[in-house]
């Protein structure tokens, strides 16, 4: 606590209490911290010191942990604005050289104490101090009794997000498979194409070689033709898939690049699904109707 016969200022202290009061009221605040741990203790909470980084430096507080989730304090004494009465130095000062500014008010320690986060640091504002007509240690309780309600919205607001990531995560994989199974089809669609293509290729082809040979009536056909057109049958059977068995042609790779102009998502939002063949590799995150 120091020697500081004027102020007790232990913030940001590593394994302390963070008190930041007049020394007079240093015995009082104690055991008012003393009644606020016990009790949180009592509860099934934990106090505990914790140490941060901010901007490169360490940052030291006490905490009370409720449902994992930590509650920075620290107890001060509130100040009044006072006017300021220079100083014999800052007199000095002023004579010598008239441009300085000195204050106008004086922040002094007014007796009353406060207890809550630390200003402008954390999220969640929460505290409590005396008023006229009640004490700090009267309001512990309302105190504990805040914090446990913070520790249950932050707890609701957590599974909201957890919901609403699992939501995301679902739409984005339910979107891949859906972009899977149009790529499939595509690919598909185009084989088939050809293959129809193909098959109508040889039928006409059959079809003008019958007419070439039709024309000539009983006469035989020139050797020459002959040749051309027995070319021409054996490039038809070629072409026609029908004598063939017809399978289903494998799928294509599935590429984050394409896909993701498929689903129109971000293709590193979560991890990929499928796997260098094509498999997909998450059984977990499979849509149930997907046929991919």
């Amino acid at each position: 606590m120091g020697r500081s016969q004027g102020t007790v200022d232990t913030r940001d202290r590593a394994e302390a209490i963070p008190l930041h009061v007049s020394r007079p009221l240093a015995d009082r605040a104690l055991r008012i911290m003393h009644a606020l741990l016990t009790e949180a203790e009592n509860r099934g909470y934990t106090a505990e010191p914790q140490t941060d980084l901010q901007r490169g430096e360490a940052l030291h507080t006490l905490a009370i942990v409720i449902r994992g989730r930590a509650f920075p304090l620290v107890l001060t004494e509130r100040t009044t604005k006072v006017p300021h009465e220079p100083t014999p130095k800052e007199v000095r000062q002023k004579e010598r050289n008239p441009w300085i500014r000195l204050p106008k008010y004086d922040e002094e320690f007014n007796g009353r104490l406060a207890l809550g986060a630390p200003a402008k640091r954390y999220q969640h504002s929460y505290a409590h101090s005396d008023g006229a007509r009640w004490t700090l240690e009267s309001r512990l309780g309302l105190f504990l009794q805040d914090l446990e309600h913070l520790a249950a919205e932050g707890e609701r607001r957590d599974r909201e997000q957890e919901l609403l990531e699992a939501e995301r995560r679902r739409r984005w994989y339910a979107a891949i498979a859906q972009a899977r199974e149009q790529q499939v089809d595509q690919q598909r669609a185009k084989v088939l194409a050809e293959q129809m293509s193909a098959w109508n290729q040889a039928v006409e082809i059959r079809a003008f070689c019958q007419a070439a040979r039709a024309r000539t009536g009983n006469a035989p056909i020139p050797a020459g033709e002959a040749e051309w057109l027995q070319w021409a049958k054996a490039y038809a059977a070629r072409l026609d898939p029908l004598p063939r068995a017809l399978v289903t042609p494998p799928d294509p790779p599935a590429r984050r690049e394409v896909l993701r102009e498929l689903a129109k998502v971000d293709a590193y939002a979560y991890p990929w699904p499928f796997d260098a063949d094509g498999r997909w590799v998450l059984p977990q995150e499979q849509p149930a109707e997907s046929n991919s």
